[in-house]
């Protein structure tokens, strides 16, 4: 019989679990396990589900005897030895889209943060000075604003910029053609 246990080491969306277990895995849930109970359960896992809790090394991929995929819920795998995981036909997987939208609307929110003295503005009324003029905002209307990166989430920030009539420039090292209407 097929190996169809899938080791949890972060908890994942709901969505994937139910996905999962309708395909017939076996999920072994180790949300809160030490990394000592994680390499114990490693070598009878078909497959990894983490974030970046743990670091995914050689070590950690040799004692998955039995590994056929690696999957990073998120973007990077800084800590993953990707090279040698798929030398040893071990897949790995990321999720880039899923952050998208939050990580555009967190910049949005950075950038109003900044752009409006929030958070100083903040700290003064608090503590019961009103600095009005030292506070002034500098409104997003009519600048330019550069994004380095546009990936997923450099070009999901830029579409949120089109409603404060911002020019957006963009750079991106892996996109040979852009083509920009903003």
């Amino acid at each position: 019989m097929e190996n169809r246990k899938i080791l949890l080491i972060d908890q994942p969306h709901v969505f994937l679990e139910e996905r999962l277990i309708e395909s017939g895995f076996e999920l072994l849930r180790f949300y809160k396990a030490t990394q000592e109970e994680i390499w114990q359960a490693l070598p009878e896992c078909f497959g990894v589900i983490m974030r970046s809790r743990f670091s995914a090394d050689q070590a950690f991929i040799d004692q998955g005897k039995n590994l056929r995929f690696i999957a990073r819920e998120g973007v990077g795998v800084e800590h993953i030895d990707v090279a040698y995981a798929e030398g040893k036909g071990i897949q790995v997987f990321t999720s880039p889209e899923g952050s998208r939208d939050t990580v555009a609307e967190h910049t949005m929110g950075l950038l109003l943060t900044l752009m409006n003295n929030l958070a100083r503005a903040d700290r003064q009324i608090r503590n019961g000075a009103w600095t009005r003029e030292g506070n002034r905002a500098i409104e997003i209307k009519g600048k330019t604003l550069g994004i380095i990166g546009y990936g997923n989430m450099g070009s999901a920030l830029a579409q949120r910029l089109k409603g404060f009539d911002t020019k957006v420039i963009a750079y991106d090292k892996f996109k040979k053609t852009m083509r920009m209407r903003m």
